[in-house]
């Protein structure tokens, strides 16, 4: 029989029937992972990661199979490995469908008051989250990353070149597949893929690199980088870059899939990109909902969220992601001018890094067709 609690002061008794100060269980742990708490959803005391999780499910009606024998670990860092395991979780812990459906149906008949945003933190932001990692993954599926008789040995300036072009690929991909994005007319859309271009490989190579206990960058056919690559000795300077400003921050902050794609929105969505002046204002309102997802997840749903000023140390990274950007951009030019590398046939990498006015764009669906000038 347990003491009611007495001005923040909570007794219990113990199986033998003694009390015991019970100060310790006053926070509520999520019954499905183990994490923090945050009350009652759905039938069950759960975090806001496993409540999310479960009204994803009913209300996107996902269907989950489990690779193993239905007994994975699901707990505070293994709570995404198995999603079936964690929704068999869910319920067996308590969550009902039906909480998620009168959740639905009060949300849909309450009066909702006028507002400049209907977007709100605790529920669009999660689904901000999610259609980026759907969007990575979908770009991830669909491209083909070649793997040449090369794979694992040192890179040469035609692999680092491919690899480059490669990625500026997936990169046109992956921007089709935000809503955003979808939005404004080709020639702002050409803008944005301009501006974002060298970030993109930037943040790609870096990102790609975190995995690998090595002081090397791993390009997409499995070709090392390293700092001080003898084949490739112009690349070497942003190379040595991208490794101490961005892939060991990035190890060191443990960055995930989902904060990785809530900064590459955040890079992406620039209304200073050149030639998108005209959507300057809508520009801005997607990457303030890029911020507001990435701020939720971090400081509310990541596993590290209690980390001091970890948000700040994220963002921190963006400034040495546009210095770098301007370095490999600057060093494409100058093998452009003086035929250090072969770019004759990577059309789409002369569309978005060659172009010397780069406000203007081609109306076409896929960026690459149009001939590009030399810098003169």
């Amino acid at each position: 029989m347990a003491l009611k609690t007495i001005k923040g002061a909570r007794m219990t008794r113990s199986p033998n029937g003694s009390p015991q100060d019970a100060a310790s269980s006053s926070v509520e742990i999520c019954a499905i992972c183990g994490d923090r708490a945050t009350g009652r959803h759905y039938g069950a005391v759960s975090c806001d990661g496993c409540k999310g999780f479960f009204r994803r499910t009913i209300r996107k009606r996902h269907q989950y199979v489990c690779r193993f024998s239905h007994d994975c670990i699901v707990d505070k860092d293994h709570r995404n490995t198995c999603r079936r395991c964690r929704y068999d979780k869910c319920v067996k812990n308590g969550m009902r469908k039906d909480a998620v459906q009168h959740e639905r149906d009060r949300i849909t008949t309450a009066v909702r008051p006028p507002s400049v945003t209907s977007f709100s933190p605790s529920h669009e932001s999660e689904e901000f989250i999610d259609n980026l990692v759907k969007a990575e993954k979908a770009t991830r599926r669909t491209t083909v990353i070649t793997r040449t008789a090369d794979a694992k040995l040192p890179a040469t300036l035609c692999d680092v070149t491919y690899s480059m072009n490669q990625q500026l690929h997936l990169m046109v991909n992956w921007a089709r597949h935000l809503s955003d994005y979808q939005g404004f007319p080709i020639e702002t859309q050409m803008a944005l893929l301009r501006h974002f271009s060298a970030q993109h490989l930037v943040m790609c190579a870096a990102f790609r690199s975190v995995s690998i206990e090595s002081d090397t960058i791993w390009l997409t056919n499995d070709a090392h980088l390293p700092r001080d690559a003898p084949k490739v000795p112009d690349v070497n300077r942003v190379t040595a870059r991208i490794l101490d400003h961005l892939v060991h921050p990035m190890r060191k902050l443990k960055l995930d899939e989902k904060e990785y794609v809530a900064l590459k929105a955040i890079v992406f969505f620039d209304h200073m990109a050149k030639g998108a002046e005209e959507f300057a204002d809508k520009i801005n309102a997607a990457r303030e909902r890029a911020l507001v997802a990435f701020e939720h997840y971090v400081s509310h749903v990541s596993p590290l969220r209690d980390s001091p000023r970890r948000m700040a140390n994220l963002l921190l990274m963006l400034p040495p992601i546009l210095g770098i950007a301007r370095d490999l951009l600057e060093d494409v030019q100058l093998a452009s001018i003086f035929g250090l590398a072969q770019l004759e046939n990577e059309t789409l990498m002369r569309d978005l890094m060659l172009s010397e006015d780069r406000s203007q764009s081609q109306p076409k669906t896929t960026p690459g067709e149009s001939k590009s000038k030399s810098p003169s």
